[in-house]
């Protein structure tokens, strides 16, 4: 469970990428010199959505109950994602669930919303979904599935592979894992081997932004979030962290606390504050905007996932075995839960009643926090 709670089974790789791969990884030995990178250019990428097998999510009763791996809440309204394409909505706090028309049955691994209409979600090969109905029809706005053809020729492309090589690495095949949007018009969409896409005309084009990332060594980006628009983050495979201090312009490279995996994030209370958390229960704190950290020492070893703010000092975390980690102070320290099916938990959101929408290997669940845990007297 622990490859799906990573939110990618990622595809094998043909002897072209895995080569690629390795020298990115060699060069990475000598790490990224430069800690702010800005450059003026962006390099368009090629949109292979029309090859991209259309087959549209079957239409289920019990999809409700199926893996589903992220959840928002947008002015009230809730909607899920997951597995074979489902994409669920509901209107009444989550005490029922629709169905939406989805055009594939991919993994759909994140989903986000700049208004109550205008959403977009991200999956497996590269699959970037729009609607503009409120979640309850999607579009293909862009994709990059895999091709074979061509692409195992026995060629030995490693002498071939130059610094401008590493940020066009091809990635076809490959899943988006998260996506946002600093308003309705312009987003981001990252994902495995440095996937970093741009778009600023609300996804009709996207552009490679991987440059001013600064990602050379290509690890898998798996989260990037932002509380005001203009302060983004940006976090990934080997412990790698990104800050943006004007919107995604530009980019800072982080030093970062930890070299394992980290899956998400929460910023707050405070607009400095920010709990990262990831790979076998790491979670680390900053009050700096992520300048200096300090490790978060709990007894939990079982991946975290996802997370929220809750009430007025409250942080809940939750991912592997069913664990949910609750603060009442910040994030500064968590006491520990296991929910009784231990089912893997990939997605958490609030509800305007202050319930919990939870997602994972169960499907969607309806909670009701502890009032004690969460500071809500």
């Amino acid at each position: 469970m622990v490859l799906f709670m990573q939110k990618t089974t990622l595809l094998a790789l043909s002897k072209r990428k895995q080569v690629t791969l390795h020298t990115l990884w060699l060069r990475g030995l000598f790490g990224v010199l430069l800690s702010t990178l800005s450059f003026g250019m962006s390099v368009a990428v090629a949109n292979d959505k029309d090859k991209l097998e259309t087959r549209y999510s079957v239409m289920s009763m019990k999809a409700a109950g199926s893996l589903l791996v992220d959840a928002v809440n947008i002015n009230g309204k809730l909607v899920v994602v997951g597995a074979r394409g489902h994409i669920l909505v509901s209107r009444d706090d989550g005490k029922s669930w629709k169905q939406a028309k989805v055009p594939t049955q991919n993994l759909i691994t994140a989903v986000y919303f700049a208004s109550s209409d205008l959403g977009w979600a991200v999956g497996h090969e590269a699959v970037i979904l729009h609607t503009k109905d409120g979640g309850d029809s999607w579009d293909f706005q862009y994709g990059a599935p895999f091709l074979p053809a061509g692409y195992d020729d026995g060629t030995d492309v490693e002498s071939e592979v130059s610094d401008e090589d590493l940020y066009a690495i091809d990635r076809s095949g490959s899943p988006l894992l998260d996506v946002w949007f600093k308003n309705e018009k312009e987003g981001f969409a990252i994902g495995a081997y440095g996937y970093f896409l741009h778009t600023s005309d609300a996804g009709q084009t996207w552009h490679d932004w991987s440059k001013r990332l600064g990602n050379i060594d290509g690890w898998h980006l798996n989260a990037i979030y932002s509380l005001d628009g203009s302060l983004v983050y940006v976090a990934g495979e080997k412990g790698v962290l990104f800050r943006s201090s004007n919107g995604g312009e530009n980019w800072d490279v982080l030093t970062s606390p930890y070299d394992g995996s980290f899956f998400g994030m929460v910023v707050g209370p405070g607009l400095n504050e920010m709990t990262m958390f990831g790979l076998q229960g790491h979670i680390f704190r900053t009050s700096d905007r992520g300048d200096n950290w300090r490790e978060i020492e709990t007894e939990n070893q079982n991946g975290l996932m996802a997370g929220t703010l809750y009430g007025d000092r409250g942080v809940i975390l939750v991912g592997n075995g069913g664990v949910m980690m609750f603060s009442k102070d910040d994030g500064n320290s968590f006491v520990k839960q296991v929910t009784d099916d231990r089912n893997s938990i990939a997605g958490i959101v609030r509800t305007d009643k202050n319930k919990l929408i939870l997602v994972g290997q169960g499907g969607v669940k309806l909670a009701t926090p502890n009032k004690s845990l969460v500071g809500m007297d």
